[in-house]
């Protein structure tokens, strides 16, 4: 198992580690290694913006309601 030392880092920064760390319950080197591991793998999922592309594609014409109008309409539809 490897080892990692990363000089100067802004205080601000490593706060906010340990913040991130407490709330998920794991220390800051637990902490750091998670995020480093999300972030490599988030990097090997399929191109994203590709798969976007394709959906937008394949809804072109399709009708769009705003959401803001679905949700009143829902909480119309209570009221009555």
């Amino acid at each position: 198992m490897g080892s990692l030392t990363i000089p100067n880092l802004d205080d601000s920064l490593i706060k906010g580690l340990e913040d991130r760390a407490s709330r998920s319950g794991r220390t800051v080197d637990q902490e750091v290694a998670f995020i480093l591991s999300q972030t490599l793998a988030q990097g090997q999922r399929p191109d994203m913006i590709a798969r976007l592309t394709a959906l937008r594609r394949a809804t072109a014409g399709m009708s769009r309601t705003p959401s803001e109008i679905l949700l009143q309409e829902d909480r119309d539809g209570d009221d009555r």
